[in-house]
């Protein structure tokens, strides 16, 4: 199946019909090749889920592959990255922003409130699916990028851990524009760390408002103590902008963290990510306690990776991000760029078949 163009109501009408047919054919996976710069978000969201519903006899959703053949910006990118397996060509580029909406009738302040709420949780409720989309695909990039780690530490002037390697092959990959993005993300990643801390001081309450205001408190606290030196600060200035974003912020990743999709991912791959004694040592174990004692092992790893993921989702969502393929397969938003023998992807490790032995007689002198 083609897009091209803009993703509206009659692209979805045209598209339809054939995706129907597609789907009625076999359950094979559907390709869909893409070069839009993007389009309504309701159309590429009702455009998904037509893609992923199942039959009217219950069969499960196809496999859907996305390729971006030129440019797949805003709406379309979202659709690229939505894919079972999303692939890049070298030459095409990927434009990453937040939720936009447009209003032909004069703004009211409570209008303008109103219109930022919903484009904020819009965003943020993005920002966390995209977080279970490239997942598969960030743990893929960790564990075929270890073997660079200990280059990496040689040339370090510090301890690094396994994380900030990881981090930092990612970094060194980038083109200049993808690492501003990067950095934006660290930063977010590393603000994070600093209102987790704040909230630890936080009392714990079963009720939910009584629980955010106790963290609010903790923010405001904390807030007042960090610009005590600085005369003219007050909430009515930056501060009340500040204590806004900073509870949004603690309150995107504790969404994510309390969910306990760590845990889930440290069974799923730590297993690939521990040293054979640490695999020895969990085999030994009683089978009862072996999940445990490899999530025990491995999230002190992972965490921190999926932790700057999740920043990096929330920071697609801000401003504009034009990035390349080669970006785009660092950042895990594509599996593979095709043709790019150095990438390694998932699809070339699952589809390895070794050279038959050789049927040719041994020569002997």
């Amino acid at each position: 199946m083609y897009i091209h163009g803009v993703i509206n109501a009659d692209l979805i009408y045209q598209l339809t019909p054939h995706i129907i047919q597609l789907q009625n054919k076999n359950r094979d996976p559907i390709t869909i090749y893409i070069d839009s710069r993007g389009g309504d978000l309701s159309s590429a969201q009702s455009l998904w889920k037509l893609l992923t519903c199942p039959t009217l006899d219950c069969q499960p959703a196809c496999r859907i592959i996305t390729v971006v053949t030129t440019r797949a910006a805003s709406a379309a990118a979202d659709l690229l990255s939505s894919g079972d397996y999303a692939i890049a060509l070298p030459h095409t580029t990927v434009l990453y922003h937040g939720s936009r909406t447009s209003r032909d009738i004069p703004l009211t302040v409570e209008m303008t409130s109103a219109l930022s709420y919903q484009l904020r949780i819009t965003n943020d409720t993005y920002a966390n699916e995209l977080v279970r989309k490239m997942e598969s695909r960030l743990m893929f990039r960790f564990l075929f990028s270890k073997n660079q780690f200990m280059d990496i530490r040689n040339n370090a002037t510090e301890n690094l851990t396994d994380s900030e390697c990881f981090l930092s092959v990612i970094s060194e990959n980038l083109s200049e524009g993808a690492k501003k993005l990067f950095e934006t993300a660290r930063e977010r990643q590393g603000r994070y760390a600093e209102l987790l801390a704040i909230a630890k001081k936080a009392k714990k309450y079963k009720n939910v408002a009584k629980r955010e205001a106790s963290r609010i408190k903790a923010i405001v606290d904390y807030e007042v103590k960090s610009n005590k030196k600085n005369k003219s600060w007050t909430f009515q200035g930056d501060g009340l902008n500040r204590l806004n974003d900073d509870f949004f912020l603690l309150s995107e990743h504790l969404a994510s963290s309390e969910n306990d999709r760590i845990s889930q991912l440290c069974t799923q791959w730590g297993i690939f990510a521990i040293s054979p004694e640490e695999k020895t040592e969990i085999d030994n174990a009683p089978e009862a306690s072996r999940n445990s004692l490899l999530v025990k092992k491995v999230r002190p790893t992972l965490e921190p990776i999926w932790s700057f993921f999740v920043a990096l989702c929330h920071a697609l969502q801000e401003g504009e991000h034009d990035l390349t393929a080669k970006d785009a397969f660092w950042l895990g938003l594509v599996d593979e760029v095709m043709g790019d023998s150095e990438l390694k992807c998932m699809r070339v490790i699952a589809e390895f078949a070794p050279d038959p032995p050789s049927s040719a007689p041994v020569q002997t002198s």
